[in-house]
């Protein structure tokens, strides 16, 4: 980490708990990191318009006098790659975790231990609390037979779809 950093995690409104919805959060803990030591923690609310949705939806994004303008890196228990790939585009690396409690993440962070998981195996299964074992890919769209008859891949979505409605 960058011997000077500021990190924010989503959370509610005590600033205990990591929040689920990066987008939608009003909260979010920041903590100053100098020398891999907290310097400085504070729990900040957004106003209406101000939450990473909003933010991101703007033309170009712009964090000035936003209370995450100076905040390199976002911590959080659920966000899009899309949001990922927007807030690393003006410099924030933001990180899916599995941790549930924003102290428990930054002492991990500052020890090198923090894991990042990958947005795309989330689909929002808030139950499922054993992330080590994500080699179950479901994008297998190629079956391999090249020659399918229609009827075997009725449940395979929307270029089937040709009711009209």
């Amino acid at each position: 980490m960058e011997r000077k950093a500021k990190v924010a995690v989503t959370t509610g409104r005590t600033g205990t708990r990591v929040a689920e919805h990066a987008g939608h959060v009003k909260f979010f803990k920041i903590y100053e990191i100098t020398e891999d030591k907290i310097t400085d923690i504070k729990t900040v609310e957004v106003d209406e318009g101000q939450t990473l949705h909003d933010m991101l939806h703007r033309h170009p994004i712009d964090f000035t006098g936003h209370p995450l303008e100076d905040v390199q890196i976002i911590l959080t228990g659920g966000i899009g790659m899309g949001a990922i790939q927007k807030l690393f585009s003006v410099g924030k690396r933001a990180y899916m975790i599995a941790e549930k409690y924003s102290d428990e993440a930054i002492d991990k962070l500052l020890a090198g231990t923090l894991q990042a998981l990958d947005p795309r195996e989330h689909h929002h299964d808030h139950h499922h609390h054993d992330h080590h074992h994500h080699d179950h890919h479901h994008h297998d769209h190629h079956h391999g037979h090249g020659h399918d008859h229609p009827h075997d891949n009725e449940e395979e979505g929307p270029e089937k779809d040709n009711t009209g409605n």
